[in-house]
């Protein structure tokens, strides 16, 4: 994918976020699901339902140790945990938020009001063509466009009980193209939606690499390990990087912009972490979006009156929006729009604005030299006997006790002797 759109470090805001000092705090209560997705990072190993002691220690580990504004309920399936009103309780109670990542099937309307009530802010539903969903009668999801139906249904159920609903998808070769088609659809629901996130497909290879725990060679293959793959490293289907990403969405609505990241801890030209925005007009025309003065200002001030950096509003953000537009450049520029159609029709003033989020997250990369380049400072960070550690890699501590360890495979060609002559 050829583009002219490029994304430059020195454009954005570099999130303050740190290990110690981060908004996400990411809480895995069950490794039990209800739905299979390729390239998961999670394998269902018989641990079940975590107990309701062990989860409220991990959520008081990230509140003293990661000083965090919000828990992400992650799984396998959150909302199958027994206890679930209960983690979300308790959640409220340290005074933090709660986001529930969710497939959505086991959600119901009494659930929805119940979650509201326990003091829930909202999900984050992934639904895309990587999944054998139920509703489809166990058959591959062949487009995402096939999935809007169900996704403005849980839209719409979760405005209904007063929670936020953001919509993520899996990036891979085989729905590239359908990005603006997504992105479009959750502009013409920003009502609805508070965001998107795209994450970029990555798999272990198996091939060309060769993974050692505590000294010794391991057999890693899709039995030992769910996000592993036969394919090479240099495999031109997990190469979708955060950067097309970015150049894709540009090509398609002039509007976007984007504000902040965080980089790689090992390759410094890599961007992990890209967030952007639209602001939409409450009639789905893109106005523009804010820039990185905007971001920086929304992170500094939330911290100095919260004590904390912000992620996942409590309320979707509107016109209120605008007040920065002192600071921003890309900002007044989309005030100025707003204004504009406002000035051709006054009735515009009066209509709702809405900020719609779109995250771009570049998973890990295996490097050529065998490195692993993974989101520093990542806010994914998880609770494993006592210690942080990446979520994504999450089962390779699970299974061997500690982060595997990649080298390349050096191929040695048989080395012909050389043949005197007669």
């Amino acid at each position: 994918m050829k583009t002219n759109f490029h994304v430059k470090k020195k454009d954005l805001y570099r999130l303050p976020w740190s290990m110690n000092d981060n908004p996400i705090g990411w809480v895995e209560v069950t490794d039990v699901c209800n739905i299979k997705c390729d390239g998961c990072y999670r394998l269902i190993m018989g641990e079940g339902h975590k107990s309701l002691k062990q989860i409220k220690e991990e959520i008081s580990f990230m509140k003293q140790w990661r000083n965090c504004d919000n828990i992400s309920l992650a799984g396998g399936e959150p909302i199958l945990h027994p206890r679930i009103l209960d983690i979300v309780s308790y959640i409220k109670a340290l005074k933090m938020k709660s986001i529930i990542l969710t497939n959505g099937y086991a959600l119901s309307t009494k659930m929805l009001s119940d979650l509201k009530d326990a003091g829930l802010t909202g999900f984050s539903f992934h639904m895309d063509t990587t999944q054998v969903r139920p509703e489809f009668k166990k058959k591959k999801i062949g487009s995402e466009m096939e999935l809007n139906d169900l996704r403005i249904k849980f839209a719409k159920m979760s405005k209904k009980a007063g929670l936020n609903a953001s919509f993520g998808i899996t990036v891979h070769d085989g729905n590239l193209e359908e990005v603006p088609a997504f992105i479009q659809w959750a502009v013409d629901n920003a009502g609805l939606v508070n965001g998107i996130s795209l994450i970029t497909y990555r798999t272990m290879p198996t091939q060309g690499i060769a993974y050692f725990s505590k000294g010794k060679e391991v057999n890693v293959n899709s039995n030992s390990l769910g996000y592993t793959s036969g394919k090479d490293s240099s495999d031109e289907t997990q190469k979708i990087t955060s950067k097309q990403l970015y150049a894709l969405v540009r090509s398609h609505f002039k509007g976007y912009e984007a504000s902040s990241y965080l980089g790689g801890t090992v390759d410094h030209s890599s961007i992990k972490w890209l967030i952007g925005n639209l602001i939409v007009s409450g009639n789905g025309k893109v106005l523009g979006g804010y820039g990185k003065k905007a971001m920086e200002l929304i992170q500094s001030i939330y911290h100095f009156t919260k004590g904390s950096y912000l992620v996942y509003p409590h309320s979707k953000v509107g016109k209120e929006i605008f007040l920065l537009s002192l600071f921003d450049r890309p900002l007044r520029n989309t005030f100025f729009q707003f204004l504009k159609r406002s000035f051709i029709n006054p009735f515009r003033l009066f209509k709702p604005v809405h900020v719609l989020g779109i995250g771009i997250i570049q998973a890990p990369d295996i490097l050529p030299d065998g490195s692993i380049d993974m989101c520093d400072d990542c806010p994914d960070l998880c609770v494993h006997e006592g210690k942080l550690v990446n979520s994504c890699r999450l089962d390779e501590c699970r299974i061997y006790g500690e982060f595997l360890q990649p080298r390349p495979v050096i191929s040695k060609k048989p080395v012909e002797e050389d043949r005197l002559v007669s």
